[in-house]
């Protein structure tokens, strides 16, 4: 692994189990075995850190919604979706709650570039899921926006750093739960 990659992974593990706020540069650069003057070659501070591993989580999950898109039938897409990114390692799931905790560190101009970034390439098409399923009369129709923030509601718990037995369960579950609800 080359040195960038291993101060993104330790970076990552790092902010995961201790908040950004929690973890500092010289925890980093001891923890690959290097000088903080070298990981300042490589990241001007903690935030191009923060900036490049939710980037690297942005291409995973938009990679999951695309191959997800590409299938049959909404109701299966959606599925594919959430089975999708229970399938990422542990800790790149575990990005998705650093990034909703830990992004307001990211200077205004660099948070607002990688949120329209996330806009477009992971809830933009995830949202045509959902509205194609609605146009295709497979889901009642709602608020496309509103179900899609429901679904990633329903996987934020799930994705805290742990892996779990049953995640085949869950992702049945889950999926089940968002379709059809509650009702017996």
């Amino acid at each position: 692994m080359d040195a960038r990659a291993r101060l993104l992974t330790e970076a990552t593990r790092q902010f995961v189990e201790r908040g950004f706020a929690g973890t500092s540069m010289q925890q980093i650069a001891a923890a690959c075995g290097v000088t903080k003057a070298a990981l300042y070659y490589h990241y001007a501070g903690k935030a191009d850190l923060l900036l490049d591993i939710v980037r690297g989580y942005l291409d995973e999950v938009a990679g999951v919604v695309a191959r997800a898109a590409a299938g049959a039938g909404a109701g299966e897409q959606l599925r594919a979706v959430v089975a999708g990114l229970f399938a990422l390692p542990v800790g790149s799931r575990a990005v998705m709650r650093l990034a909703m905790h830990d992004l307001r560190h990211l200077p205004e101009d660099r948070r607002a570039a990688f949120a329209s970034q996330y806009h477009e390439r992971f809830l933009r098409p995830l949202t045509a899921i959902v509205e194609g399923g609605m146009d295709d009369g497979t889901f009642a129709r709602r608020d496309p926006a509103t179900v899609v923030w429901m679904l990633l509601g329903m996987l934020y718990p799930f994705f805290s750093g742990r892996a779990r037995d049953d995640e085949e369960q869950v992702i049945d579950d889950l999926v089940a739960v968002l379709l059809t609800g509650l009702s017996a």
